[in-house]
């Protein structure tokens, strides 16, 4: 049972990491390379407004990720990670 509660565990905490890496690192991946492909290299935008759409594109991005985290966490199925009990 101790083996069982501490893989259940180790796969809660991959997952919670996992989103978390995604939360931080997506938003910013996503800024720098629809700022430098996007508005600036293709359309050709000024500095300034380039910077807002590329964090336009930023928070749009950011509140994808933390709604998969939100839908993951919340229609988890949870009959995996239970355990019989006598």
């Amino acid at each position: 049972m101790t083996n069982t509660k501490e893989s259940a565990e180790l796969q809660v905490f991959k997952t919670v990491l996992f989103h978390c890496l995604v939360i931080i690192a997506l938003p910013v991946f996503s800024f720098f390379t629809s700022k430098v492909f996007i508005f600036d290299g293709l359309l050709g935008l000024n500095h300034v407004p380039s910077n807002v759409y590329s964090a336009g594109v930023a928070i749009l991005v950011l509140h994808v990720a933390l709604g998969a985290f939100i839908y993951r966490a919340y229609f988890d199925d949870q009959s995996k990670t239970q355990t019989k009990r006598d």
